[in-house]
């Protein structure tokens, strides 16, 4: 192996460019006046004495006065081993250190927010339409679970999402029961997959979701309460259920 591949192995464990020239001319050397390491390593004199000193810190490097000459030696490689094996301990330590304030460090975090609107009544239906057209956008994917029997003027209203698509470009996906798949038809386009719940499952309630925006709807006209949550955490919740509802649900036959 070059000296340079091996160079840069002992920079990947912690050396530095330094560290591994002086350690390297070392090992060539043996036994090593300060002139002859300079040569070697390419390192100056001004630097070579304190590069030195961290070697002889990390243990793998000694030096010795002979005849009122400092001479220079490394110690055999296995020894870096043992400095991995350091390395090992005080990472397991630091770890431990970690999982004890973990609690306190998420503590810091601000909490994520959780913002609810409540809409009553057709008028507040209405608006609640208008706001999700108003939001969505082309990157959106605006899924539908449960929709069920209402009222026409409702149904009409609410259509106002699907006929968006074709200006905003968004997908949608609708999970409709039996009493509401009549609707199908008319909200009909590319980016809409429709598909239906299986026979008997009746689903008062309707959920919708998009974006980190979750709906709950309950009721007809004036007695229709849409409740609003903007939440990722809810938001990823309501996904895994219409994903888990979509698998078992099936296609629309024409």
């Amino acid at each position: 192996m070059e000296k340079e591949s091996l160079r840069k192995i002992l920079q990947d464990m912690g050396f530095t460019e330094g560290e591994s020239k002086v350690y390297l001319a070392l090992l060539e050397l043996g036994e090593s006046k300060v002139g002859p390491l300079i040569q070697s390593s390419g390192i100056s004199r001004s630097k070579v004495y304190d590069i030195v000193e961290r070697l002889m810190a990390k243990n793998i490097v000694s030096k010795v006065e002979k005849k009122n000459v400092m001479i220079f030696q490394s110690l055999p490689p296995e020894s870096i081993i043992r400095i991995i094996r350091q390395k090992e301990e005080e990472l397991q330590q630091d770890e431990k250190k970690l999982r004890e304030i973990l609690p306190q460090l998420n503590s810091l975090q601000p909490k994520q927010k959780l913002n609810v609107v409540v809409y009553e009544g057709y008028k507040g239906f209405t608006a609640m339409i208008d706001r999700t057209v108003a939001e969505l956008t082309s990157k959106d994917v605006y899924d539908a679970m449960g929709i069920s029997q209402t009222t026409k003027g409702m149904s009409l209203y609410a259509k106002r999402i699907y006929d968006a698509q074709k200006n905003k470009k968004f997908k949608a996906r609708s999970i409709f029961d039996e009493n509401g798949v009549f609707k199908a038809s008319e909200r009909k386009n590319q980016r809409h997959d429709m598909k239906i719940l299986p026979k008997g499952w009746n689903t008062p309630a309707l959920f919708t979701i998009y974006g980190d925006t979750v709906g709950i709807h309950v009721g007809k006209d004036d007695s229709i309460m849409s409740i609003i949550i903007k939440n990722d955490d809810v938001a990823q919740s309501f996904k895994v259920s219409f994903e888990a509802m979509w698998k078992i649900s099936k296609e629309i036959k024409e």
